[in-house]
């Protein structure tokens, strides 16, 4: 009898030091997990306030640079500084739509798209003359692919308000952006007066920038030139995140 009350409390206390030791582990689970929230909390913070300080940097840059633009008197010159300036403020218009998503895994590319042409639009003036004309689906895509096809856009748009148009010439620069199936579309088309003879194989920085820009994100660009120019971006959707930000 008394053999077996002592093994009995054996086995009490074997279950109480089991209850102990699972309860002390949950207690050190707990915390570490709460210190890793912490840590991810500080690391999301320091992350938001890089990009902060970087995009505000570049507005700066961007603004001096509009200001000795503005100073100018070479064309030329005039010409090299208000191109810098747009590329500029283009990343830095990634910048901070890297800092609104609060983190998230990608950036609205259609909502970066409207915004970027309603800068230029402003930079070109009068809209009744030329008019910008956004229409874009809401495409999260990752910043890998995200920045090269603002800067490939942004390119495409100063070219077209640059040389599309002389001697005043009205008109309009339409910019859409479609998800379909395995393929997003940009394109960027002109109302004006097309595109020089020999423009695909010419040596100017602004074509072949675009074309290196479309190869990072594996697509491929179709040109023409017909009532205006037309140029549309085609990649694989497989490295954007879905539709409907």
């Amino acid at each position: 009898m008394n053999y077996a009350c002592t093994e009995r409390a054996t086995k009490a206390d074997d279950d109480t030091r089991a209850t102990w030791s699972i309860l002390a582990e949950n207690a050190r689970l707990r915390n570490l997990c709460a210190q890793s929230k912490e840590l991810a909390a500080q690391h999301e913070l320091a992350l938001r306030e890089g990009n902060h300080r970087i995009k505000n940097s570049l507005q700066i840059v961007a603004s001096l640079m509009a200001l000795q633009g503005r100073r100018e008197t070479n064309p030329a010159a005039q010409l090299a500084l208000s191109t810098a300036t747009a590329r500029l403020q283009a990343v830095a218009r990634i910048h901070d739509a890297l800092q609104l998503s609060g983190g998230a895994d990608g950036v609205d590319l259609g909502a970066l798209l409207d915004s970027m042409c309603g800068s230029l639009q402003s930079m070109a003036g009068d809209p009744s003359a030329v008019k910008i004309v956004v229409e874009a689906e809401h495409i999260r895509a990752p910043i890998a692919v995200a920045q090269p096809a603002i800067l490939a856009v942004n390119e495409l748009v100063v070219n077209a308000l640059r040389h599309a148009f002389p001697a005043g010439r009205a008109g309009s620069i339409r910019v859409s952006a479609k998800l379909r199936g395995d393929e997003f579309c940009i394109t960027v088309a002109d109302d004006g007066v097309g595109l020089p003879a020999g423009y695909q194989a010419g040596p100017g920085f602004g074509s072949k920038l675009v074309r290196m820009l479309t190869a990072k994100i594996g697509g491929t660009l179709k040109v023409e030139s017909e009532s205006g120019a037309r140029f549309t971006l085609t990649a694989p959707s497989h490295g954007l995140l879905g539709a409907g930000c």
